[in-house]
């Protein structure tokens, strides 16, 4: 169970895997993280611990739970989501025996999940004391070091993770991220390559593989690992979003604009093109995609209009007409 929800986690978590990749892009969210706010996650745990902490310890006829019961009840609480109670029950678990490493490898997968990288270090770390070939805590001190922007430290843990488990295919995708942050990106390729070779029909390795070609320069195999992706048939938002941007790249324009249309509505649509024409420099059509945008939806939201006028401030800078409102250019939206 741990094991899927983390290995879902590394890969939507994807520091570069954002639902568009460049500014002021609409109709996306930023990527599902299965984070939430730590403020507010605190609250829950210290209401938690003080409506439950006096019961949280015992069974049903009030007899203190031992550690294998308290992992039990830690196991259902995972079930029902009530990650604060099953945080409680592991914790007691591992206060009544401290060699229970099965049960700090929960605690931590749930720490890592909750956002919470400090106090999942210092599980992983413990894990890792009491057993230095442990790939797994490898990799989580990896994933947490990572997500504290400790790029160096994370690259040292996953490689560790790779010489004990070269058949782990989630640590070879973390070490591809951890590249990516450093814009190492030859390096992270050829990490999610190895990922791929390990799981070649992962989406989230394929996207991934495809920004940091994108990033690298190279439109086309990003379009290549993007369409691979697609083809899985888990293709999300900022999939389509990432392939539209790429295709735009390499003037497909009409099959940029379809790829954004299955990520979001049509005016919508319209807008991200035009942000990517924009900072592509073609400056004139950009203004094009930004009206029709508007004109498909009048109330259209306050970024396509600044967008607009951007695009319009720039060709006068450049010397050019704008485009009298409302009216598409004559180089008009592709």
């Amino acid at each position: 169970m741990f094991t899927s929800k983390l290995g879902k986690l590394l890969i939507i978590v994807g520091l570069l895997a954002q639902a568009c990749v460049v500014t002021s892009c609409a109709g996306t969210k930023e990527p599902p993280t299965g984070l939430i706010d730590m403020t507010e996650y605190r609250k829950v745990v210290d209401q938690q611990k003080s409506e439950q902490a006096m019961t949280a310890g015992q069974d049903s006829s009030g007899q203190e739970m031992t550690p294998e019961e308290h992992e039990h009840a830690g196991d259902m609480d995972m079930q029902h989501r009530n990650y604060p109670l099953a945080g409680l029950h592991y914790d007691k678990a591992l206060r009544g025996d401290p060699t229970r490493n099965g049960v700090r490898l929960k605690l931590g997968h749930l720490y890592l999940q909750q956002g919470m990288f400090e106090a999942a270090l210092a599980q992983f770390q413990n894990l890792r004391a009491q057993d230095p070939n442990s790939a797994v805590a490898h990799r989580g001190i990896g994933y947490a070091f990572l997500m504290q922007h400790k790029w160096r430290d994370a690259e040292e843990a996953l490689t560790k993770a790779i010489i004990l488990a070269p058949s782990d295919w989630l640590s070879q995708n973390l070490l591809g991220l951890t590249y990516d942050q450093e814009q190492r990106y030859s390096e992270a390729i050829t990490a999610y390559k190895a990922a791929l070779a390990l799981n070649p029909r992962e989406p989230g390795v394929l996207n991934n593989l495809g920004l940091a070609y994108a990033l690298n320069g190279d439109h086309d195999a990003a379009i290549h690992a993007y369409e691979q992706a697609v083809a899985t048939g888990a293709a999300s938002p900022k999939l389509h979003n990432n392939l539209g941007i790429a295709y735009a790249h390499r003037g497909r324009y009409a099959e940029a604009l379809s790829a954004f249309k299955k990520a979001t509505d049509e005016p919508h649509a319209y807008n991200n093109l035009g942000v990517v024409l924009l900072n592509m420099g073609n400056t004139r059509q950009a203004e094009s995609c930004f009206q029709k945008a508007i004109e498909l939806n009048p109330q259209f939201y306050e970024k396509a209009s600044e967008n607009l006028r951007r695009a319009r401030q720039m060709l006068t800078n450049a010397g050019e007409q704008p485009s009298a409102p409302n009216i598409l250019a004559p180089t008009s939206c592709p």
